[in-house]
């Protein structure tokens, strides 16, 4: 399909090159006219009118790079656009959008199949994708807006508040760069790195890799927002597992998250990183399992960001306290204490470096077009507020900047930099460790858990399930309380309910880590960060993770391979955990 306005002027129809920084303000102008189009246009006699419309506009350029023994198994440079609107029907008191949007699966929708933007952003074409997905997002509004109805009709909508915020429009016009990346370096790196593995015939599936992202994204709302943004996003992996004598595969990784091209470690710091990997790998492969556990643990600051970020940070986002599937834990608890005495939470998106280096979730403006705000959410143990963003709350009328989304699914209240401090000071390593055992034994208990690192964890908030949070530790040590010795073990999981987990905590480190990486929710994945410092907990429950057993491949690795074939009785890892 053509098209072209007549009174469309000749620039805005000039293609621009993949590889070339777009005219800022000229995509802008395109958003601006189609905007206009739509909401004049837009008439049905009978059915609402918008009252709200957004536009978005993402172009990413991205670099995936993967490698392992000396190869490079993935090597893919992309510029991918993709459109999104937000289209309201109705009024701000009452609108479209039911339940906050948490029950919008764009994927289900038709309109998902027309987000699709030119690669190169030709302007003409970029004008008739906006005008089919938006005439798709208006046929889906009016239906939206008649269940919305329907729902008032027949269920008693106890929380039922304003639909949408009204903000002041916001100009925000960012430089767009074009600095390549530097990939023959990378890719050498990789190569040269993943070829160490060849010498480590035990580490199964190694992986190196560096992925990096450029987003420039353009956005235009009906109420007079024009912004352009650039946002980079570097990360760097390494993994390897190991099979343990009792036939589980266990996983040891190093990552790091930045933000600047100018942090990007060079190749001294990745061998080291990589030494590091395979020394653990090691100690995992002789590590015990200690089955069950109950009992005081401490955790890293790292530890502690994700579970905070589990426990409390996915029950303080706003949203959640409208929507009817919600069990929303904290909703009357506003000024009640919810944490011991001394700790303070807020969420900072303005928030660019801690401790000199760039954090994962920073940002200038949200996905619904407002400033970023920081977000005081506990003041010395007491609730004070939520993550808000443009679905009023009965807490609130006003977004303070944190609605966010993958540029598909529909956005919502979400964490950015969750921080967690301790106002009264805090205790040493040695402090912590030494109160940790001295409350073991008040309890008559032979051992305690240190958890230095976590993978990642997950959470249920919706009222028809089980409210907890669990999360898969990386580094774990049993202690024995009578000696103090430390020992490495694997395969657990910890496991909790927030209101308990966060009632127990005893002791606070003086020292803050940031753990950061990637939060999947309705709103789909987006980056974040969570800055704790380590906590001493009176109790945390942990259960066993691994139940399934498996044999040595019947092969080694070709590159290993001396000739001998089948198994011996004394060979490692050939019994089976379960036969």
């Amino acid at each position: 399909m053509a098209y072209r306005s007549k009174s469309q002027p000749a620039a805005i129809a000039t293609a621009l090159d993949t590889q070339s920084v777009p005219r800022r303000d000229t995509v802008l102008e395109v958003l601006e006219r189609e905007l206009s189009r739509s909401m004049q246009g837009f008439r049905i006699p009978g059915s609402p009118r918008p009252h709200y419309m957004h536009y978005a506009l993402r172009r990413t350029h991205a670099l995936r790079l993967r490698a392992m023994y000396g190869s490079l198994t993935r090597c893919r440079e992309t510029t991918q656009s993709s459109l999104y609107c937000d289209l309201r029907v109705g009024s701000r008191k009452f609108d479209n959008v039911l339940d906050a949007g948490l029950d919008n699966r764009a994927e289900d929708r038709e309109s998902a199949d027309w987000v699709d933007a030119p690669d190169d952003l030709n302007l003409a074409a970029l004008q008739v994708g906006l005008w089919k997905l938006s005439q798709i997002k208006y046929d889906e509004a009016l239906a939206d807006y008649y269940d919305h109805k329907k729902a008032v009709v027949a269920e008693y909508l106890r929380d039922e508040v304003d639909a949408f915020t009204k903000e002041k429009p916001l100009d925000h016009r960012e430089p767009l760069s074009s600095r390549p990346f530097p990939r023959r370096v990378w890719e050498t790196n990789l190569r040269e790195l993943s070829r160490r593995f060849l010498d480590h015939p035990n580490v199964h599936d190694p992986i190196v890799s560096i992925n990096a992202e450029r987003v420039h994204r353009w956005m235009a709302t009906t109420e007079g927002s024009r912004i352009v943004t650039e946002e980079v996003y570097l990360e760097v992996a390494l993994s390897g597992w190991v099979l343990t004598d009792d036939g589980v595969y266990t996983e040891a990784s190093r990552e790091l998250y930045l933000r600047s091209l100018d942090e990007m470690p060079d190749r001294a710091a990745l061998e080291s990183m990589l030494d590091e990997l395979l020394a653990e790998l090691e100690i995992l492969r002789d590590a015990d399992t200690p089955g069950a556990f109950i009992g005081p643990a401490l955790l890293s600051g790292q530890a502690a960001g994700t579970l905070f970020h589990e426990a409390l940070g996915h029950r303080l986002e706003g949203d959640r306290l409208v929507a009817r599937d919600e069990t929303r834990t904290f909703a009357h608890k506003l000024g009640e204490r919810i944490l011991p005495e001394g700790i303070d939470v807020y969420d900072d998106p303005r928030m660019e470096h801690f401790n000199g280096k760039t954090v994962w979730g920073s940002y200038r403006v949200d996905d619904q077009g407002v400033a970023a705000q920081r977000a005081d959410l506990v003041t010395d143990g007491v609730l004070r507020g939520f993550l808000h963003g443009r679905t009023p709350t009965p807490h609130s009328n006003a977004s303070n900047g944190h609605g966010r989304h993958d540029g598909l699914e529909f956005p919502m209240s979400r964490m950015a930099n969750l921080v967690i401090e301790s106002t009264r000071g805090g205790m040493t390593r040695e402090a912590l460790e030494a109160k940790l055992l001295e409350t073991a034994r008040a309890q008559g208990r032979k051992e305690a858990m240190i958890i230095e690192r976590i993978h990642g964890g997950e959470t249920s908030t919706q009222a028809y399930d089980f409210q907890v949070f669990k999360g898969e530790p990386a580094e774990v040590y049993r202690v024995d309380v009578e000696t103090g010795v430390k020992t490495r073990v694997r395969d657990v999981e910890l496991i909790g309910t927030p209101l308990a987990a966060l009632q127990r905590i005893i002791g606070v480190g003086t020292h803050s880590e940031v753990d950061q990486g990637y939060c999947y929710a309705e709103s789909g994945s987006i980056p974040v960060s969570g800055i704790a410092p380590a906590l001493l907990l009176s109790e945390l429950e942990m259960q066993q993770s691994s139940t399934t057993g498996f044999h040595e491949p019947l092969l080694p690795p070709p590159f290993a391979d001396d000739g001998s074939r089948g198994r011996t009785a004394g060979k490692r890892g050939l019994r089976r955990k379960h036969s």
